[in-house]
Parts: C-alpha cells; structure tokens; sequence
C-alpha cells in the first residue's frame, strides 16, 4: 500500500470508530425510550423509528457502493 493509501486509510479507521462510538452511543439512548414507565408510544411509532433506522442502514451501505443524495430529517406522520 502506498504512503497516501495508508494515511487515507489511517484517517478513515479513526474517523469510523469515532463516528461509530457516536451512533451506538445515540441508539443507546433511544431505546431508553422504550421504557413505558416513562413513556407513552404507539406500536406504529415504534414502527416509524426502526423503519427509518433500516433505511439509514441500507442507504449508508448504498453509500459505500455509489454517491447518492439522501434525506436525513426524521418526522412523526
């Protein structure tokens, strides 16, 4: 591997794990949202939630394969 690929590839390592830690962390603590005892929500909520994590997943894995323009607002319908 040449001296640039390797920096390249230093740079996205690091900046992966740390953009990593971020996410996991952030799903952490939404699903502290499922406790009921202090939070009141429908299965089609819920539903909405984890659909449009699936579809940040797929268009993330999309995005490693081609460039392509994705909406990240998330709103209740």
């Amino acid at each position: 591997m040449s001296e640039m690929r390797t920096i390249k590839n230093q740079n996205f390592k690091r900046l992966a794990e740390a953009r990593m830690t971020k996410v996991l962390a952030a799903i952490n603590n939404l699903s502290k949202l499922s406790n009921r005892q202090n939070y009141d929500f429908s299965d089609k909520e819920v539903s909405q939630i984890i659909n449009r994590l699936k579809k940040e997943i797929n268009d993330l894995d999309s995005k490693f394969k081609t460039e392509t323009k994705i909406n990240d607002n998330f709103k209740f319908e």
